[in-house]
């Protein structure tokens, strides 16, 4: 059997991984049109920042590494056709011009996701330099390089997600002048709500980054082919280098006949099969079932991706136990001493979606106030409100993290639970970790009305 894997990195390094591990018989060829693969790039913000000392530390994995297993890679190798009647890809070599077809049993759909960059600015604004993205190897270097050259000052980060806030964080970190623009009023709108995000936004202005948010960027202005203001629906910003954070868009041009969701994304199975014959999507590509929406949802995060990737090399292999039911986006943050994670769905984004849903809120201190020391706790659960079943849920901490409890939360989304369900976890109390009734319970008390608590 022979299987072709159209992109590998993250997805693609773990499916190609998984394929060996469990079949040492099997034919695999992986193509990227990059000069390298497996990099992590999550961890761009730590390099600018200075927290991690050598970008080239952010590889776990290379072609020659995948190669001594028994894979063919084939690097700066351009996938640009894909007849999945014959089931042969053409594939153009980006060194030599030279376009080849290769045939396949099954393939295995892993190109990823590119930034989305500014709309409605006229293309010679665009070619500034130091206007940049972020995303690969290649970026890092750019982005490094820039937050060590004295001559860029002010950085105007667009973007107030992850990606975004780290990076402002980051080039704090390096002196310099930072601008966080956003159209939308308030930070990661997607992931939290304002119970989290306010003291967040606090923490931000208070290191003195400015945050334009509400503000859509309009235009850039340069001087001698730099880029040096970014011009909004409100006003203008210094900035001698400019960072696009405003999304992702899924690779799945190769494969228009696949079903997909709104934003292009690849629908699949539990076991990561589209709907075409003998191929998967893996990674950011892909949609898959979200738990709490009920439907296919792209969620791009390298966990999801790695996952999948094993997911679909177990189902060519025969290992039909393998798979995923469903995701819930698990996700989490920790920047200026904030540390968030959150699963399922937001109550911003149980409004957007016409969700029947309710919520409880709670702030307690994690261990019993006679400890010599505790950290206060937030917790947000967002519920289905006639049923009980729990649909999202966020939590933060400054100092101590407590944000592996989002971990049974997600599983308890996954698996349909209620409050009630939750309530009766068997948990432990010891009063160097947490309290008799934890903040976990002691949201789900409050959203049954058992607040007795507080008295």
């Amino acid at each position: 059997m022979k299987v072709i894997v159209v992109g590998v990195n993250h997805a693609g390094t773990s499916a190609i991984r998984t394929l060996i591990a469990q079949n040492k018989e099997v034919k695999i060829v992986g193509y990227d049109r990059n000069d390298n693969t497996s990099f992590l790039g999550c961890g761009i913000a730590l390099t600018v920042g200075g927290d991690v000392d050598d970008i080239n530390k952010l590889f776990y994995s290379n072609p020659e590494k995948l190669a001594e297993s028994g894979a063919i890679i084939k690097i700066n190798h351009d996938v640009i056709g894909i007849d999945y009647k014959a089931q042969i890809v053409k594939v153009k070599n980006l060194e030599t011009n030279e376009i080849i077809e290769d045939s396949y049993d099954k393939l295995i759909y892993a190109a990823g996701s590119w930034p989305i960059e500014i709309p409605g600015i006229a293309e010679e604004k665009r070619s500034l330099e130091n206007i940049e993205i972020c995303k690969i190897f290649q970026h890092a270097k750019e982005l490094i390089k820039k937050g060590e050259c004295s001559e860029i000052k002010t950085v105007a980060v667009v973007g107030s997600g992850y990606i975004g806030i780290e990076l402002a964080e980051a080039y704090q970190k390096k002196g310099k002048k930072v601008t966080l623009v956003d159209f939308e009023s308030r930070i990661l709108p997607r992931y939290f709500d304002t119970e989290f995000t306010a003291e967040m936004e606090n923490d931000l202005v208070e290191s003195g980054i400015t945050l334009a948010l509400g503000e859509k960027v309009l235009d850039f202005e340069g001087q001698d082919g730099k880029v040096k203001k970014i011009i909004t629906d409100k006003g203008s910003y210094d900035a001698d280098l400019v960072i696009q954070c405003i999304g992702f868009t899924p690779n799945t041009q190769l494969l228009p006949d696949a079903d997909k969701v709104v934003n292009g994304a690849i629908i699949v199975d539990k076991y990561m099969k589209t709907n075409l014959p003998n191929i998967y999507a893996i990674g950011d590509s892909n949609a898959m079932y979200h738990a709490a929406f009920k439907t296919n949802v792209q969620i791009a995060l390298a966990t999801n991706a790695v996952k999948s990737g094993i997911v679909a090399a177990s189902n060519i292999n025969g290992v039909d136990a393998i798979k995923i039911d469903s995701v819930v986006g698990t996700n989490a943050i920790c920047v200026f001493g904030n540390n968030l994670a959150s699963t399922g769905i937001s109550e911003e984004s149980a409004k957007r979606f016409d969700v029947n849903y309710a919520t409880s809120y709670v702030e307690d201190n994690d261990k019993p106030e006679f400890m010599p020391e505790y950290t206060k706790v937030k917790l947000k659960l967002v519920y289905d409100k006639d049923t009980l079943r729990l649909l999202g849920a966020q939590v933060g901490s400054r100092g101590e993290s407590h944000t592996e409890v989002i971990y049974y939360l997600a599983l308890a989304i996954q698996q349909n639970l209620s409050l009630f369900d939750l309530a009766f976890t068997d948990v432990y109390f010891l009063p160097h970790f947490n309290k008799p009734f934890n903040f976990v319970l002691l949201a789900i008390m409050e959203a049954l009305g058992l607040d007795y608590y507080k008295k």
